[in-house]
């Protein structure tokens, strides 16, 4: 079994092979997995052509390990980091075993303690789907990330738009029957709390976000659309407009490192450390 995953000449032949393991393994992620195919695809094509191999990966919030074994059988060396409800999971170590990815598991991720000892030591940091879901303040977190990546290196993240279709008419909505904003309560209360879309961002917010954390960031950001044959005519129209469009892309290049944000204290922690 160990034989047939060896180096793909093709993201398509390695796509296939990823589609028999999850198969085979039957862990339960078969139907995520071929709902988020397209994205993949999409995501490791942008990613060959930002950092070719060899290219060392950390591969942020790695879930199922579909992205990070997509990478690791196209020659990539892949690291992964998640949260331990999915890197305990019986079927993703086996996953990793058999892709060769050192997959991390981190309780801890929101104090930036993960990965000691790795320093300037990664090429590629990739943090796709991921950003939407933090519920942590993130200065430390990215502060962390910052350190693990090599000057010159990048920081490839996807995240939902806030400004696409769908969410505007949902939220519409529900302003407009006085439901709320924010996640609805039978989300909150059905939907295990990695699952929940927390916080959403537009392209403005999101060049805010990155540059405010470092000045050494130096961010390029582009909005896409899915590629959704389900789309009503409405939405592919508006989808002209780069401001709609479902995804955001942000390249953030590490230029140097100098200074990065300080990250926020209580009143008392401040006057502990002598801060007026």
């Amino acid at each position: 079994m160990v034989s047939k995953y060896k180096r793909c000449s093709s993201l398509e032949e390695a796509a296939g092979l990823l589609a028999d393991l999850v198969k085979e393994q039957d862990g339960g992620d078969e139907n995520y997995f071929n709902s988020q195919l397209r994205r993949y695809l999409y995501s490791i094509r942008r990613i060959n052509q930002l950092c070719p191999t060899p290219c060392r990966v950390l591969d942020i919030g790695s879930h199922y390990l579909h992205q990070s074994t997509l990478l690791s059988l196209l020659g990539y060396d892949v690291y992964g980091l998640d949260v331990p409800l999915f890197t305990k999971a019986p079927f993703i170590q086996e996953r990793s075993r058999l892709m060769n990815i050192q997959n991390i598991s981190s309780g801890s991720h929101q104090l930036g303690d993960f990965l000691g000892g790795q320093d300037n030591s990664f090429n590629l940091v990739v943090c796709t789907e991921m950003l939407e879901h933090i519920t942590f303040n993130p200065v430390v977190f990215w502060r962390r990330v910052w350190e693990l990546l090599s000057t010159g290196g990048i920081l490839y993240v996807t995240t939902p738009n806030v400004f696409r279709i769908r969410a505007l008419v949902k939220n519409l909505i529900r302003f407009a029957t006085f439901e709320g904003v924010g996640i609805p309560i039978d989300e909150i209360l059905t939907v295990i709390t990695y699952g929940h879309h927390w916080k959403e961002y537009s392209s403005r917010e999101i060049r805010k976000y990155f540059k405010r954390l470092s000045p050494d960031f130096s961010v390029e950001i582009q909005t896409y659309p899915d590629a959704d044959s389900d789309k009503n005519l409405l939405s592919k129209a508006l989808e002209i407009v780069p401001a709609f469009r479902t995804n955001i892309e942000v390249i953030i290049r590490l230029r140097d490192k100098t200074t990065f944000l300080v990250p926020p204290a209580l009143p008392m922690e401040s006057k502990s450390l002598g801060h007026d």
